[in-house]
């Protein structure tokens, strides 16, 4: 009887041992160790595949060595002080990342704006593109492509609860739907009234005497001239008076607005409906009657400008004694004459005096910023970029515009006051205006300001009676609102 219990207890124990040797079998093999100068990713071990399936290929972020084109267009690069900037920005980030390449293009300022709409439509856009900081033409380039911020990436995340937010001139309007849309990166600039210092000084004029736009105009009568034989006309002051958008914003940004409280809408805030439209009340209309009169009454002004570098070539050549411009206009008259930028003042836009009453300019930083496409290849890429542009070590370069640097910190310090004296009394205006006013961002603003446009064409070119076309572009807006 003890044999065969001998017998069942041997095999018991042959069972148990295979047991051992199968579950041995079935696990894994150990996890390689990374050691010191290891690479976790050498010797990979790889799964199998089901026969008859292709593997799913992972994601692949650019490597650091992998060459980029980051694509930039811009208004500025076609004169010569943005150029030698952008250039000096593009050689630099080059030099310091190897692999990556920015590519730099653009139209004149007259042709841009169209050009951009139509590469947005069609999806052509470059990486990176240049809008001014103005919230209509944020929401009318955004709003051209569907999304929560349209044509452009969010950037919210490189940006909110950074120094970006509040070390960056204007940085607070670049929103999109309650987003950031744009970076101040570059540069910006305020309005002023720039001067030729020998023709004021010829004239007797002081321009610290020059406070109301009533002021501006006696100094413009008097400084005036005929053409004779020997000499072409000489006019008081440099306005644009032709089709290009900034005809309608020199005036409306410099006494329209001030005065009327709000150009399209009271203080351009909601609700931006018809029966609050603003643009032919009687403040406004008094506005485009001095407007008008400086050329239709008192020729104080040349005529037939169809660009604005009309006006500046006849300022450099002395033909016009004053004229609207920013701190960019310095870099450019450095570019043109050196000795013209050392004949050349500024001082503050008047204040505009109506029934009594004075109104102040409202600044607009008129900030040069930077987007990223919706359609970017290298968003993060393309971030980096502009983050550096805002960099100490980018915006020493970007000053070489002649423009102010967007970031305060540079902006504010005594190498950048010594180097660029006339901008850096520009700096000063902030002191002096008002708050900014920025037209409403709304979906309908790219063609509100198309009517208003049409309305400046009418009364500063054509010389049609104010009041009219004033009324003729409210119920065209009306109309518009009303859809």
């Amino acid at each position: 009887m003890k044999k065969p219990q001998k017998t069942l207890y041997a095999v018991l124990a042959l069972l148990m041992c295979l047991v051992i040797l199968v579950g041995c079998a079935q696990q894994p093999p150990p996890a390689p160790q990374v050691g010191e100068g290891d690479s976790p990713t050498s010797d990979p071990i790889e799964a199998s595949e089901p026969e008859g399936e292709e593997p799913e290929e992972a994601p692949v972020s650019p490597s650091s060595d992998e060459p980029i084109t980051i694509s930039l267009e811009t208004s500025v690069y076609v004169e010569a002080p943005h150029k030698a900037a952008l250039d000096a920005l593009k050689a630099a980030y080059e030099d310091a990342n190897p692999n990556v390449t920015i590519e730099i293009y653009g139209a004149p300022y007259a042709e841009y704006w169209d050009k951009l709409t139509t590469e947005i439509v069609a999806g052509t856009e470059a990486c990176i593109v240049q809008l001014q900081e103005d919230a209509t033409r944020y929401a009318t380039y955004a709003s051209l492509r569907e999304g929560e911020t349209g044509a452009f990436v969010n950037l919210d995340p490189y940006i909110k609860g950074t120094d970006l937010e509040t070390n960056l001139t204007g940085q607070e309007l670049l929103t999109y739907n309650g987003h950031y849309i744009g970076i101040s990166n570059y540069a910006w600039g305020v309005h002023g009234v720039f001067y030729r210092k020998s023709i004021l000084q010829e004239a007797g004029i002081d321009p610290a005497t020059i406070v109301t736009w009533d002021d501006l105009l006696n100094a413009a009568i008097e400084l005036t001239k005929p053409q004779t034989a020997d000499e072409p006309a000489q006019y008081g002051f440099g306005i644009l008076i032709g089709p290009a958008p900034l005809a309608l914003s020199e005036w409306e940004q410099a006494i329209a607005r001030p005065v009327g409280q709000g150009f399209f809408f009271p203080n351009e805030e909601g609700p931006f409906t018809a029966d609050r439209v603003n643009i032919n009340t009687a403040p406004i209309a008094w506005a485009a009657q001095f407007w008008q009169d400086l050329n239709f009454k008192h020729h104080v002004t040349s005529v037939g400008h169809q660009t604005k570098g009309d006006v500046r070539n006849q300022f450099w050549t002395g033909q016009v004694a004053m004229t609207i411009e920013g701190p960019w206009f310095t870099g450019m008259t450095a570019a043109a004459d050196p000795t013209v930028l050392e004949d050349t003042g500024v001082f503050p836009l008047p204040k505009a005096v109506y029934e009594g009453e004075e109104y102040i300019y409202h600044a607009s930083p008129n900030a040069v910023t930077h987007l990223i496409s919706s359609n970017c290849e290298h968003p993060d890429e393309a971030w980096k970029f502009l983050e550096w542009m805002a960099s100490p070590e980018g915006q020493a370069l970007v000053a070489t515009s002649g423009m102010i640097p967007a970031n305060t910190a540079y902006s504010s310090s005594d190498a950048y006051r010594q180097d660029y004296p006339i901008n850096a009394e520009i700096v000063k205006f902030l002191d002096v205006y008002a708050s900014p006013m920025p037209r409403p961002g709304i979906p309908q603003s790219g063609e509100i300001v198309r009517i208003a446009l049409d309305a400046a064409q009418e009364m500063f070119v054509t010389g049609d009676d104010v009041q009219t076309a004033l009324d003729t572009a409210a119920a065209r807006i009306q109309d518009v609102l009303n859809k």
